[in-house]
């Protein structure tokens, strides 16, 4: 119903009662609120009518793009709002707006929101009805909406692990009390999403304080409830996880003395330790889904008529003015306070809109700078109070490793051994530290307790050994394996970040993040952007990629699809090519407040050279990290052609250019170590000093890093100092068939190296 008439109406009814409460006697019929609380609660659901009803009015005159509604929510909003601590995470949705006004979001907020003004708390970022606010405990959303499920059911776990945060983190002991509930507000339609259904079940799996609080309206955009759920209830699915605590709780958000009871019922209860909540709240619509959509178009005008009249704004109107805690004149009051406030913060952002530049939107995309990343290292050391010595030695006697020395004295190593020998270095500097994913641990199930069992067998630690014995010395709640969920696994790294933990999660494969693609694109990698600065995705997320596994990788195990994920705003990508720069970049991407995909080749793992060119190389000492974006170049005093690549592609290189030499060819070679962000300079020194390039990736080309790279030159004055036209050998454009034979056939060897450099230092 529109709020006006809502005004209008409630004028009329009879404000006469028979006894008046006093202002702050707790009302058991409200779930203990007082009149005071309760009349606050009005004007919070008042306020947020208004401030939609103004961004219509923008909308209308050109300053508001898009308009996306709260209509028929607020009570719900608000009824958690009262109830809820402060600082009890919410993983709200675009519907929320009298929640965070009730929470403290200002009107002037919501008007530079509602514009797009650089001044706002997002900086602009983000379409209205999508905030985040640190001060306030409520997490920054985005419209792909399901996926934030996810993120909230990692919160409530990252709560409830026993693991401390430490006082180094951004967030000193954890950004949550151990008591905190975790509230994930969705819209009915949401609930079909596969994110949803893993949340639910990661919260009755680990018995975490969750809340699943389902506004369930009837409609998603134009699909009935009666489409998507038996019944059309979206809690059904999950009714037989009640066998393991999960409450489901029907509640009328229309009706305020229900939508008290019930959201205390299910805040106590979660609270306590019982388990998680799923709560199906009936609300209405009151107008479209947003400013694009006319449900009269679909609607039938009977249930359109159900919509309007059972508004909660005016049916808490009418239950509060009959049980005598606000009058009719009260209620026009504060709409007319309200109404004025809402006028004057619109017209003074309008009349000050400050814009936003290119160069303002780009700051917001990536927090890197190698000084921060040194200095969090700095602090990280200086507090620990571990002695790496005596630590490397006991975990010699344990038989982990086959030298007592310091990992900086061992000498020349394989790339497997740099990796675990670093991981046990970040697992013993802080106990922020965490990884999990398939198949990372030891151990499982009851041998996890079984220790003197476990002396007997090697364990697992990985599909490739990569993790071995972390799990085994730092124990099953720091090292632990996942479901078969690449989704889940970054959703719940999320949530330990949220806490304040700077997680490694590992996807097995490169081939197996597609699953998680929406929740690392939409959620993780555009958080910094999307909360204008307010939060951040420290996360290293490990994962294998490429071919060269002797034939064995075949369609399902061989991607090296890098351009992929390049194309991700947020996400820096580092592609190590040896021991050295492995332990290197692993820490600089876990002391980096972005994520960063860390893409580990399995062909590197354990050899030791490549067609008898070395590969094995000893690693930095314990304080040296590796800056992003800067490559290592080989033979620089070269200069017949220029080879650009990364990875196991590098190693190839190197046996090419070592076959070429000997015919008076002699190339120079430029290792990325990372393609986000790229060394540009190194990329166009090479083209200008070689004059020839040769870039070679195992990507394919159509949408990869051998065309991105290339750009690099082109787009520049590198492209005059060309003497022949850039040249690639990457992947064929199909998937990498069955065998060495099918290794050979679709991806880079080091013999179409050589013919492309012949080519190239031939025909040129």
């Amino acid at each position: 119903m529109d709020v006006l008439a809502i005004i209008d109406q409630v004028q009329e009814l009879d404000s006469k009662v028979k006894s008046k409460p006093k202002i702050d006697e707790p009302l058991e019929a409200y779930s203990g609120r007082t009149p005071e609380q309760l009349k606050g609660m009005l004007y919070t659901m008042l306020k947020a009518r208004r401030v939609e009803r103004e961004e219509k009015l923008l909308l209308r005159k050109g300053y508001n793009r898009f308009f996306i509604g709260c209509g028929g929510k607020e009570l719900i909003d608000v009824a958690f709002a009262e109830q809820l601590e402060p600082n009890d995470p919410w993983v709200g949705y675009y519907r929320n707006k009298a929640f965070d006004l009730h929470r403290g979001s200002s009107l002037e907020w919501k008007m530079l929101e509602a514009i797009g003004d650089y001044r706002g708390p997002n900086k602009g970022q983000q379409i209205p009805a999508h905030p985040g606010y640190p001060e306030f405990a409520i997490i920054p959303q985005s419209s792909p909406t399901g996926g934030h499920a996810l993120e909230a059911s990692g919160i409530a776990e990252a709560i409830k692990h026993p693991t401390p945060v430490s006082k180094q983190s951004e967030h000193p002991g954890g950004w949550y009390k151990k008591d905190a509930v975790t509230v994930c507000s969705i819209g009915e339609g949401s609930t079909s999403e596969s994110e949803f259904a893993r949340a639910v079940f990661y919260a009755s799996f680990y018995k975490t304080a969750f809340i699943a609080a389902i506004y369930n309206c009837g409609w998603a955009i134009s699909v009935s409830v009666e489409e998507q759920f038996p019944e059309g209830d979206p809690t059904t699915p999950f009714e037989g996880f009640q066998r393991f605590g999960l409450k489901i709780i029907q509640c009328d958000g229309t009706d305020i003395k229900d939508a008290l009871e019930k959201t205390k019922e299910a805040i106590e209860y979660t609270r306590s330790g019982a388990g998680p909540v799923l709560m199906n709240i009936r609300t209405t619509r009151e107008g479209s889904h947003s400013g694009s959509d006319d449900q009269s178009f679909y609607m039938d005008p009977v249930e359109q008529d159900w919509h309007t009249y059972n508004d909660c704004i005016l049916k808490s109107c009418n239950t509060l003015i009959e049980d005598g805690i606000v009058t009719p004149s009260e209620i026009k009051d504060m709409w007319d306070e309200l109404d004025k406030m809402v006028t004057e913060e619109s017209q003074k952002a309008v009349s000050t809109f400050v814009p936003k530049t290119t160069e303002n939107i780009e700051n917001l995309v990536y927090t890197y700078d190698f000084d921060d990343i040194k200095r969090l290292w700095n602090k990280y050391r200086k507090a620990s109070k571990i002695d790496r010595k005596a630590k490397y030695k006991e975990f010699y006697e344990k038989g982990y490793f086959s030298s007592p020395e310091l990992p900086e004295n061992v000498g020349p190593m394989t790339m497997r051994f740099a990796i675990n020998y670093t991981l046990f270095d970040l697992f013993m500097l802080t106990e922020d530290v965490i990884m999990f994913g398939e198949d990372v641990a030891d151990f499982s199930g009851h041998m996890v307790e079984e220790i003197e069992k476990q002396k007997k067998l090697k364990g697992k630690g990985g599909v490739f050994l990569v993790s071995k014995n972390l799990q085994r010395e730092f124990g099953n709640e720091r090292c632990f394996n996942s479901p078969l969920d690449e989704a889940g696994i970054l959703g719940r790294a999320s949530g330990h970040v949220y806490q304040g933990r700077r997680p490694i999660p590992e996807i097995q494969f490169l081939d197996y993040m597609s699953p998680a693609y929406q929740i690392l694109k939409d959620r993780i990698c555009t958080t910094y952007q999307r909360s204008g600065g307010n939060f951040k995705m420290p996360m290293t997320i490990r994962t294998t990629y490429g071919g060269y596994k002797q034939g064995a990788g075949a369609f399902w195990h061989s991607e090296g699809n890098l351009g992929t994920w390049m194309n991700i705003p947020g996400l820096l990508i580092a592609v190590p090519s040896n021991a050295y720069d492995a332990a290197g970049l692993l820490k600089t991407a876990w002391a980096s407040d972005d994520p960063v995909l860390f893409c580990e080749s399995v062909a590197l793992y354990n050899r030791r050279d490549w067609e008898g060119v070395p590969i094995e190389t000893s690693i930095p000492d314990i304080d040296e990290l590796i800056p992003f974006g800067k490559a290592k170049i080989y033979d620089e005093e070269y200069s017949d052609l220029g080879i650009i690549t990364y990875g196991a592609t590098l190693q190839m290189c190197r046996k090419a250019a070592e076959l070429v030499k000997e015919k008076g060819i002699h190339a120079r070679i430029v290792d990325l170590r990372t393609v986000k962000p790229m060394d540009e300079e190194a990329i166009i020194e090479t083209a200008k000093e070689c004059g020839k390039v040769l870039i070679v990736t195992e990507d394919r080309f159509h949408g990869g890093t051998a065309p991105t790279i290339s750009s690099v030159i082109t787009k520049g004055d590198g492209l005059f100092h060309l003497e022949a036209p850039i040249k690639m050998v990457t992947a064929i454009d199909s998937r990498v068939a069955y065998g060495v034979d099918g290794d050979n056939a679709c991806l880079p060897t080091v013999d179409k190296i050589v013919k492309a450099i012949e080519e190239l230092n031939a025909d040129f």
